[in-house]
């Protein structure tokens, strides 16, 4: 009896494991990491964080992974801030976009009134993103 319920269980778990693999919608890889630019954006993505700067405009997310479709989404922090940095936590926001060949496309959508915004980019030189706003 022992042994059948051991057989269905590695059946069950097995079978699981198998779905999550071959799932078309699913994640399937990172997002290359690297530094993108375009539209007056940069975005540095490494293994542990992607950051966004965009003029006084900054936002942190987790390295996105990307869909079978090429498509993203994953949430994280934005704001924008001019004088004084702000010692409160960064507003939350929501990225997402796609992926095809050498062009990610991100959209930035903010909480409360920053309003949402598209970027297109493409593979930069390495280094990281600074911020040009004083």
């Amino acid at each position: 009896m022992r042994q059948l319920v051991f057989f269905a269980f590695m059946f069950v778990a097995g079978g699981s494991l198998f779905g999550c693999q071959h799932s078309p919608a699913g994640p399937t890889s990172a997002v290359i990491s690297g530094r993108w630019m375009g539209g007056g954006a940069c975005l540095s993505v490494t293994d542990a964080m992607s950051t966004l700067v965009v003029g006084c405009g900054h936002g942190q997310f987790p390295p996105p992974l990307i869909r079978a479709d090429g498509g993203f989404d994953v949430d994280g922090t934005y704001r924008i801030e001019v004088g004084p940095i702000s010692i409160d936590p960064a507003p939350a926001a929501h990225f997402s976009g796609s992926f095809t060949g050498s062009r990610l496309i991100l959209n930035v959508m903010p909480t409360g009134s920053l309003p949402q915004a598209s970027y297109s980019m493409t593979p930069a030189s390495p280094g990281i993103c600074s911020v040009l706003c004083v």
